[in-house]
């Protein structure tokens, strides 16, 4: 496939699997900036409050649980295999009738579980995201702002009373140019599904709560694609508190922080560890999207898709068709015929 074996140029083939059964050591790991571009709600149970985490020397960082992440750039996911017709026109995110469902590009690159009675079945995420952090203390990057709801006049009055109504609440926002360093790791993953996450994560730019009253509000820089045997102890913990220790609390911008995040991960893969020449992947990815009829990615998603039909019907997790079971047959009485004109002969010992 010539799509895919430009990818090669980039990243040699073998931290990359043929078929998604297999698993062995090796491993990818982004490197990314994700930089609040316009103000950006993270809570959990507290309606008011964003989500932060004490450390041990006492800052208090703006926490970022993975799921906040991978579920937006998932669902984006979704939408591009529809694009491409590599899902059944009945899935929706997190809804699925059935293990049949779950044979698509997204569910085996980001995991998802049918929970239909009798039809029960689950796939693991092929990637990891770590947590994220930011850099400063939570003070020091978020604003509380006070709202009220309004009446359909526009104003807090309450027309059956004549009375103001006390319809006034709080949010903390992220303010924008906050930046989080954060790491997504995948192993035996096919390059199929590596484009298709590169496409997701890349492409995604709305987190966070109020999504749908919300603008976009964050840009994903790729900073760095590190590759191993194994695993690195590197995430946004240890970047943040790096940064605390090295930069003596300099206020970060998007060139040191893009930087100081690339010389980390050379310090644990090491120069020739990493992906060169970062920026053409990226602008060859992007470039994909931007041609007309897209048949590049045509091929790749139906290539990652035939990857994915073949993986789940080898697990037995996807019933075989009557025509692939046809065409076995088929291969079978072939594959005996030539063996020999007499069939009743048997294979020496």
């Amino acid at each position: 496939m010539a799509a895919i074996k430009e990818l090669y140029k980039f990243i040699d083939e073998k931290w990359f699997v043929s078929d998604l059964k297999e698993n062995h050591i090796g491993h990818l790991k982004l490197a990314l900036v994700r930089e609040v571009v316009n103000p950006l709600i993270i809570r959990s149970t507290d309606m008011e409050a964003t989500i932060t985490l004490v450390t041990a020397d006492g800052r208090e960082l703006v926490e970022i649980p993975p799921r906040k992440l991978k579920s937006r750039e998932k669902l984006l996911g979704l939408m591009l295999c529809r694009e491409f017709g590599v899902v059944d026109e009945k899935v929706r995110y997190n809804v699925f009738d059935g293990a049949e469902m779950l044979n698509n590009p997204n569910s085996a690159l980001f995991g998802d579980t049918s929970t239909k009675s009798g039809d029960t079945a689950g796939l693991t995420s092929r990637a990891i995201y770590d947590w994220a952090y930011s850099l400063r203390d939570v003070k020091d990057i978020t604003e509380k702002l006070q709202h009220n709801a309004l009446s359909e006049a526009g104003t807090m009055i309450d027309e059956a009373t004549g009375e103001m109504r006390q319809s006034l609440y709080s949010t903390e926002y992220i303010l924008p140019g906050t930046l989080f360093p954060h790491f997504i790791t995948v192993d035996n993953i096919t390059p199929e599904l590596f484009i298709h996450l590169l496409s997701s994560v890349l492409n995604q730019h709305r987190y966070g709560a109020q999504t749908t009253t919300n603008a976009n509000n964050m840009i994903n820089h790729l900073v760095a694609i590190g590759f191993a045997d194994f695993e690195k102890p590197i995430n946004s913990y240890t970047i943040s508190k790096a940064w605390n220790a090295d930069t003596k609390k300099d206020v970060p911008t998007l060139d040191s922080v893009n930087t100081f995040v690339n010389e980390q991960m050379k310090n644990h893969y090491t120069e020739d560890g990493l992906v060169k020449n970062l920026a053409d992947i990226v602008k060859w990815v992007d470039g994909l999207w931007k041609e007309n009829d897209k048949p590049l990615l045509k091929e790749i998603y139906t290539a990652a898709q035939t990857g994915v039909d073949t993986y789940l019907k080898k697990i037995k997790m996807v019933k075989e068709s009557s025509g692939d079971k046809k065409q076995k047959g088929a291969k079978k009485v072939k594959e005996t015929k030539a063996g020999g004109a007499n069939e009743n002969t048997t294979p020496e010992s």
